[in-house]
């Protein structure tokens, strides 16, 4: 959890710094901006055969159920002396019941990021009801993991820019890692300037082609839907149809805005958090924390000094505005975002470093999941940072609370360095405008969708003759995904039927239900455990122990207790003449050990709970089943104190048995442990 947390922080940090840039950054970029009448004339690459490979995922999937291959493409098909580069693509076979079912128009599916690999998408994906009536291709784009990332290490070399003091410097930082990749990736003989969604629509044709198929239906969401754009002028003979989400404008004008976007989610989140307590003063929370964190940002020690070689963490005021923009991404986490966002404002305003220590002791790099060299790549020459630099002063004026964090300076940095490694802004500037076509497109867009909310989809619209518009109620980030069981049977009716005007979206229109916020049962109980084991797995076993051992005694009482009464029915022997009767001490312990191991249960389980809504939200604290632990945990102290009493007192009225005088002993000190335990590790109900 902890790696996933950090990690994701960390990303969100990065996209808000790249979203930001200054106006000469513009002006740099646009001087070098290169006409069509610059580019060679148009090369007839032949198409490639095909070749089939196992596919390299880590899950497990039946024999058939996916398969994988390489297409081998030019690197860069305006250079008629370009290196050929091979490109992976996957094919997830239909789940329909009868292969007449099947149709013979296949979907292929554009990825988000840009950068994120196959691997993730195929293990969903296979489960997305499209699949009941069509197969669905999958091509890793180029410079993604299999298909030839170049720089794998991005995050793992140059940890002597890990240290960042400020936000400016860390965006500085980020430029100078990615200028390292640019380099090190030019050395290897990669050009650069064949990594652009221009290129990577015409990889989709050149797959399409590849495959046979005179014509497809695509599905891109996030940069996925930018891409899905450029196919429309790369290849519209050969789309038939299309169904892009989460919208990023072709010209990308508008995608810059996060500091338009960052007020969108705090006012959707502000007018519909009202009754739940942690609700209580969280605008006002949130605009202190940020004003005290841009004054004083947080320094955290931190012991692996590979990773981090100053020996030193800064977190500053980016992380309460983008912890709340992250989780708003997936509609299944909206629940918990006032929980956690409550545990980070406590934090901050009570000085406990419980949390940010832990964020900062993270020393687990991960497995790859992106590929960042390509997406900076792809940044850099479609004009990502450059078309942010035309709104970020506009941008961050419409947010006062980004002032003074320095992110319009460092995206203009980030912009420069782009243009000083020769990766020019929109090679192809004429196919970066709005798209104009009658080919049928539906689009839809989460109603809270962070990154890329309406007004972008909105943008798009005049240009798509033949098209319809859904906005998803309450949904977040890419709701064609999210919502498998509604959106493939709308999206294969569509692909069908390609009628925008005819089609049946109603359960994309009925949206996802407005979220109910949680009041976490708070412990501090995860993040102390969590900061102990970072710094030494071997700190929690005395924890361990003491927790473990009492906890195995009640389970063995609560298995005696009720065998030995068992014994006396059957034998027809009472209490009394086994010298066995204890005044009910043995019924007080019984309750005693019953309430004990009902403890760490409920409480697993309101963990168990806490984690299904969110990922991140275990670091709120769990939900109310584990407040019912928590009192059953009391409850077993009161009891092992009851039954100890009651013992002392059968024993001093009369002859006690040995056996039971002990047992009873053992259970209510075990019981009377845990709930010692609960009360020191903060899962008391007080």
């Amino acid at each position: 959890m902890k790696r996933i947390l950090t990690s994701a922080l960390a990303g969100l940090l990065s996209l808000g710094a790249a979203a930001w840039a200054q106006d000469d950054a513009v002006s740099d970029a646009a001087a070098t901006d290169v006409t069509v009448a610059d580019l060679p004339a148009a090369i007839d690459w032949p198409v490639p055969t095909p070749e089939p490979f196992v596919c390299p995922f880590s899950f497990d999937y039946e024999v058939g159920e996916l398969s994988c291959g390489f297409i081998s493409v030019p690197e860069n098909r305006d250079n008629p002396d370009s290196r050929m580069i091979r490109l992976n693509y996957v094919k997830i076979a239909s789940t329909a019941e009868d292969e007449a079912d099947v149709r013979e128009d296949p979907a292929i599916y554009l990825t988000g990021g840009p950068g994120v690999v196959l691997e993730g998408y195929a293990d969903r994906l296979r489960q997305h009801d499209i699949l009941l009536q069509r197969d669905l291709y999958i091509l890793e784009h180029r410079g993604i993991g299999n298909s030839g990332d170049f720089c794998p290490f991005f995050d793992a070399v140059r940890r002597d820019l890990a240290w960042a003091e400020t936000p400016l410097q860390g965006s500085i930082n980020a430029a100078e890692r990615m200028r390292d990749c640019f380099r090190t990736a030019r050395e290897a003989g990669v050009d650069l300037t064949g990594y652009s969604t221009v290129e990577n629509a015409r990889d989709v044709r050149t797959l399409r082609q590849a495959l046979g198929f005179e014509s497809w239906n695509v599905w891109g969401i996030s940069y996925g839907s930018v891409l899905g754009q450029m196919v429309l002028q790369e290849d519209p003979e050969g789309t038939a149809a299309m169904v892009i989400d989460a919208i990023v404008p072709n010209d990308l004008q508008d995608l810059g805005r996060i500091g338009r976007w960052v007020n969108r989610v705090l006012e959707n989140l502000y007018s519909t958090c009202t009754d739940a307590a942690v609700c209580e003063n969280l605008e006002a929370r949130v605009i202190t924390a940020m004003e005290q964190l841009k004054a004083e940002r947080i320094i955290v020690e931190v012991d692996n000094t590979e990773l981090n070689p100053e020996g030193r963490v800064a977190i500053g005021a980016e992380i309460v505005i983008f912890a709340p923009f992250m989780m708003m991404y997936e509609q299944s986490e909206h629940p918990a975002i006032p929980g956690v966002m409550d545990t980070i404002l406590t934090a901050v305003e009570t000085g406990d470093m419980s949390l940010f220590e832990l964020l900062a002791g993270d020393d687990d790099m991960g497995g790859i999941s992106s590929s960042q060299g390509m997406s900076s790549a792809i940044r850099c020459n479609d004009g990502y940072f450059a078309s942010s630099a035309a709104v970020a002063a506009e941008d961050v004026a419409e947010n006062p609370m980004l002032e003074g964090l320095g992110f319009a300076e460092g995206a203009a940095y980030q912009a420069q360095v782009c243009v000083e490694e020769g990766l020019i802004p929109r090679r192809h500037a004429d196919k970066y405008g709005l798209i104009e076509t009658d080919i049928p497109v539906l689009v839809v867009n989460g109603a809270w969708d962070p990154v890329t909310p309406p007004p972008l989809a909105e943008r798009i619209m005049p240009g798509l003759s033949n098209s319809r518009y859904v906005e998803v109620p309450f949904a977040g980030h890419g709701p064609t995904r999210s919502l498998p069981e509604c959106a493939g049977p709308v999206m294969n009716a569509f692909f069908d039927n390609p009628d925008p005007a005819a089609l049946d979206v109603a359960c994309l229109e009925e949206g996802v239900a407005q979220p109910q916020y949680v009041d976490f049962f708070t412990s501090s109980a995860v993040l102390r455990a969590g900061t102990l084991a970072s710094d030494d797995p071997k700190n929690l076993v005395p924890a361990g122990i003491w927790f473990a051992l009492p906890l195995l005694m009640l389970i063995f009482s609560a298995i005696i207790y009720p065998l030995a009464w068992l014994a006396r029915r059957i034998s027809l022997n009472s209490a009394e003449a086994l010298s066995a009767d204890t005044a009910g001490a043995r019924w007080l312990a019984w309750f005693a050990s019953l309430s004990g191991i009902a403890f760490p249960v409920m409480v697993g389980l309101g963990a168990y709970e806490a984690s299904e809504i969110s990922q991140f939200a275990i670091i709120a604290g769990m939900t109310s089943t584990a407040s019912t632990g928590a009192w059953l945990a009391l409850l077993a102290g009161v009891f092992g104190v009851l039954a100890l009493v009651q013992l002392w007192r059968a024993r001093a009225a009369g002859s006690v048995r040995i056996g039971s005088l002990i047992g009873i002993a053992i259970t209510g000190a075990s019981a009377v442990a845990l709930a010692a335990f609960a009360v020191s590790w903060d899962l008391a109900p007080f």
